[in-house]
């Protein structure tokens, strides 16, 4: 309760108390709608895996397939039942082909002569919780150098094929690693993600599971959300490596970098590949940013600093503005964004009616309407979705922008010459003779799928607005 009122305040001083207002109701109807479970694998699942993995790990034609990963923990201060948990964690996956290296910095202490020294405390513990087990690996860094550095300490020494990333307080579900090697095995990925939850302290109780979509370029410009469970090809890893003047969203530089070369490409979705289930839970404590985002609003500005080179080094002249909730982010193109980023196919906004509910605009290839009925001033739930520039299906003509080369296509899908139609004064020129809304609809849908065919993006910016 308190962390929650801590949050509302801090987003009223952000945001206005108005603006407080509608977010705090908004968490509260999500509260009440909020009943996931966590449903763990079955023990026919797990037995079902431990099967697969021995069986490729004793046929010597077959056990290569099988990655060895190499899971990143920098270590400092951690609260040692966490730590065991987390090891726990770790040692009861069902598959084997790991090893567990944990990087613990010093702590600086004054001892009684006044003398500055280093200690590290985790260590015995460790050894404790390590016993008979050699897949896991204990690293002394010479000194605190933050996050990236410690992190790279750690994956300097690592030997897998692939490079998994957990922070010390925080769990893997028993088939984690099981459904990562599966992935790497059938693609060859450079990355590999998952869907996570929170968890309470006492790591018993779960919620705010994080359904994540597809890979989802600007979804993914907006806002982090590749996030826990990560894995990345040890060739790749190796060469982008952590950086330390991006210290809090040192993760967040690194995908970016990581996938940023194929990120737009036509085989992004295999190279950036998602598994839709639940395989990382995040602890909730006092110090941990899922408790309080404030706690680390440093963070926040390292990614809006990382996202704003990584648009630069692309050759694409952007800025990059924090949104009203942290760590959520927009890209403003400083010229035509169809000049800046040649995918770029088809802009659409949002289409809403008299009382500013959303009733339209961004459609999935089925015709379902994403976030639709969602009232005037809401975000789209704790991952404030319906507020992020994203990929989508189709948008809707009667907020739409197209570049040129999609001129001859918009006339023969809607059987008129192309209107600007987010400029002002537009919207009824545009809907003429385009009839009802499910003709309307269809039509903007078989646009979408010809653009997508021509290998064109679509980006859904909920920024512009068409109120029928």
């Amino acid at each position: 309760m308190l962390n929650n009122i801590k949050k509302t305040i801090a987003y009223a001083r952000r945001n206005g108390v108005s603006d407080a207002i509608v977010a705090t109701a908004e968490r509260l109807r999500d509260r009440r709608n909020d009943n996931y479970t966590y449903v763990p694998p079955t023990e026919e699942e797990l037995t079902k895996q431990l099967k697969w993995y021995r069986a490729l790990l004793n046929d010597p034609a077959k056990s290569k397939m099988l990655p060895f990963i190499s899971i990143l923990v920098p270590c400092y201060n951690t609260d040692k039942h966490f730590l065991k948990d987390m090891i726990d964690s770790v040692k009861n996956q069902t598959y084997g082909k790991w090893e567990l290296i944990l990087a613990e910095a010093p702590v600086t202490k004054t001892n009684e002569s006044g003398k500055q020294v280093k200690i590290y405390p985790l260590t015995d513990w460790i050894k404790k919780c390590s016993v008979g087990d050699g897949r896991i690996r204990y690293l002394k860094l010479k000194d605190n150098a933050g996050i990236s550095e410690n992190t790279n300490g750690a994956l300097d020494i690592a030997r897998g094929d692939y490079i998994a990333l957990l922070d010390h307080d925080d769990l893997l579900t028993r088939d984690a690693l099981c459904e990562m090697a599966i992935a790497a095995i059938k693609n060859y990925p450079k990355l590999i993600y998952s869907n996570e939850d929170k968890c309470d302290y006492e790591g018993k109780n779960f919620f705010q599971c994080h359904k994540k979509p597809s890979f989802n370029p600007d979804m993914f410009l907006s806002n982090n959300y590749i996030c826990h469970f990560t894995m990345l090809r040890s060739d790749v890893i190796f060469g982008c490596r952590f950086r330390s003047e991006y210290d809090g969203a040192q993760d967040y530089d690194l995908f970016l970098r990581a996938i940023g070369d194929t990120m737009w490409s036509k085989d992004s979705k295999k190279q950036v590949v998602h598994i839709p289930k639940v395989l990382y839970h995040w602890r909730m404590h006092d110090n941990s940013t899922s408790v309080n985002p404030a706690s680390k609003s440093y963070a926040y500005e390292a990614g809006r600093r990382a996202l704003r080179d990584f648009m630069n080094s692309q050759g694409i002249n952007a800025e990059v503005e924090h949104l009203k909730h942290v760590g959520f982010y927009r890209v403003v193109y400083k010229s035509d964004p169809f000049v800046e980023r040649k995918d770029l196919g088809v802009i659409g906004g949002k289409i809403v009616d008299a009382r500013g509910t959303l009733v339209g605009g961004n459609y999935k290839e089925n015709g379902n309407i994403r976030y639709e009925g969602l009232p005037k001033g809401f975000s789209g739930g704790y991952q404030h979705l319906a507020v992020l520039q994203q990929e989508a299906d189709a948008v809707d003509v009667r907020c739409m922008k197209i570049r040129p080369e999609l001129y001859g296509l918009y006339q023969a899908v809607f059987g008129m010459n192309y209107v600007d139609t987010t400029s002002e004064g537009t919207t009824v020129i545009a809907a003429q003779g385009l009839g009802n809304e499910r003709e309307i609809k269809e039509k903007c849908i078989e646009f979408g799928k010809r653009v997508r065919r021509l290998g064109y993006h679509i980006m859904w910016d909920p920024e512009l607005s068409t109120k029928i």
